[in-house]
């Protein structure tokens, strides 16, 4: 398996959600650490893409968007840059269901491809997925002529996409309030 670096992008403006994703509270963890925790099993170093901000109570190291308000593309170029390793798993900060597994797998996969990207219900899980760091350079030349899709920078640097019998969960975010009782139910 290759050796992995671990990047959590936690920089959205969260602004369907209306409060930082995260920092929010599910099963009695943040979002954020909850993604460090789950990168730390398969990484031997996890950094947080935090955006313009810093979020406070992190053991891990913090690297700001490469062009501000760039969206995920622009957290995904500065930790891919960060890397000490040639892989990367990348982890949305608003995907509660990750599986270290699917990490460990696709890292045993790998053969030098930008990035693998597993399909789940017909959709591609860029953010749930490990890309090279050497992808780090296409990418921040697609953020400098303002292409800032990740599914699009996937397919333009030469991404596989993987279809397979992944955790459906994979594809569970959250984006608005609505989507919190799907993954904390209330009791009463």
């Amino acid at each position: 398996m290759a050796r992995l670096t671990g990047l959590v992008l936690a920089g959205g403006a969260s602004s369907r959600m209306g409060t930082d994703k995260a920092l929010l509270v599910v099963d009695g963890e943040r979002l954020v650490d909850r993604a460090v925790r789950v990168l730390s099993t398969v990484c031997e170093r996890v950094v947080v893409a935090s955006g313009e901000r810093r979020l406070a109570g992190l053991a891990v190291e913090q690297v700001t968007d490469a062009l501000p308000g760039s969206g995920p593309l622009g957290g995904l170029v500065a930790g891919l840059e960060a890397a000490r390793t040639p892989l990367v798993a990348v982890l949305a900060v608003d995907l509660p269901d990750a599986a270290a597994e699917v990490f460990a797998e696709l890292a045993q996969r790998w053969r030098g491809e930008p990035a693998l990207v597993p399909v789940v219900g017909g959709r591609p899980q860029a953010l749930h997925a490990v890309w090279a760091a050497s992808a780090a350079v296409a990418l921040r030349t697609r953020l400098a002529g303002d292409a800032l899709g990740v599914i699009a920078a996937c397919e333009a640097v030469g991404g596989q996409l993987l279809d397979g019998s992944w955790p459906p969960g994979l594809a569970r975010n959250l984006n608005r309030p609505e989507d919190l009782p799907a993954v904390h139910p209330r009791r009463g």
